[in-house]
């Protein structure tokens, strides 16, 4: 009768959950709608509906699907080494003061470059592209091995404080203490990354001329004044963007799940 209770009530939090987000998104939808109707003028703002019929008609074309696969590559292909590299290094960042301090200024000037001049440089250097898949990396970067050190730096210090007492293997302190403590930010610098590495790419692969890309595509529809279609790539863009970020959440939510059910194991 309990566990009967207990889920009804789940299911009814879940649905009105589902409702108070759907209602907030008709109602950004609808004020749109009635800015383009006090605007009158698709060139200047379409309507949603308009923006659909663009997404439907584009949909309708292979390169379409080509495009977003590639900008895809780059997005996953620049987030995945960022966070890779910045697990490691941050790890190794936290723990050596010495290389926490030979890696800092580079960090650090990464941090306060431009998107644009980064992107300027790159493209000197290698092929247009490769560069918002190097952009996105080195943007990224810093946001993983911040929020990596900031981990390591607040493990608990009594927990390290008895491991040394009890002569605690420095590889069993790393995994058992340091990766359980830098996995909240591990977690927060993955989602950054995400929301980061797609503004990115998309900027690279206009500035770059990347071909194909959806960045690309956002660049011609801006020159031949198609205001629709600039409006439905975003949409796309946003949309991917979404999709994206709730599998990975879902992922690393399962896995602690799992993690979890083996150590009660």
């Amino acid at each position: 009768m309990k566990i009967s209770t207990f889920l009804e009530n789940k299911r009814s939090k879940t649905t009105k959950k589902i409702i108070g987000k759907t209602g907030v998104a008709l109602f950004w939808v609808l004020l749109w709608g009635l800015a383009a109707r006090w605007v009158n003028s698709p060139l200047v703002l379409p309507s949603p509906l308009k923006t659909l019929e663009g997404v439907i008609s584009l949909a309708g074309d292979f390169e379409f699907f080509v495009s977003i696969g590639v900008t895809l590559l780059r997005v996953f292909g620049g987030v995945f080494i960022s966070v890779a590299l910045g697990l490691v290094l941050g790890l190794a960042g936290g723990l050596n003061k010495v290389f926490f301090e030979t890696m800092n200024p580079f960090v650090s000037t990464i941090k306060s470059l431009p998107v644009v001049s980064v992107i300027i440089l790159i493209n000197l250097w290698i092929a247009s592209g490769l560069v918002p898949l190097v952009v996105t990396f080195l943007i990224c970067f810093p946001v993983t091995w911040t929020n990596v050190v900031q981990g390591v730096r607040a493990t608990d210090k009594k927990l390290l404080q008895m491991a040394k007492l009890y002569n605690v293997e420095q590889t069993k302190i790393i995994r058992d203490i340091y990766v359980p403590s830098i996995k909240p930010y591990a977690v927060s610098a993955l989602m950054n990354a995400i929301g980061l590495g797609w503004k990115v790419t998309v900027t690279a692969e206009v500035l770059a001329n990347a071909l194909p890309s959806i960045g690309m595509n956002l660049y011609y529809a801006k020159i031949y004044l198609e205001t629709d279609l600039l409006f439905s790539w975003t949409l796309v863009i946003v949309i991917c963007s979404l999709v994206i970020e709730k599998i990975t959440l879902q992922v690393i939510g399962n896995s602690q799940k799992g993690g979890d059910q083996c150590r009660l194991s």
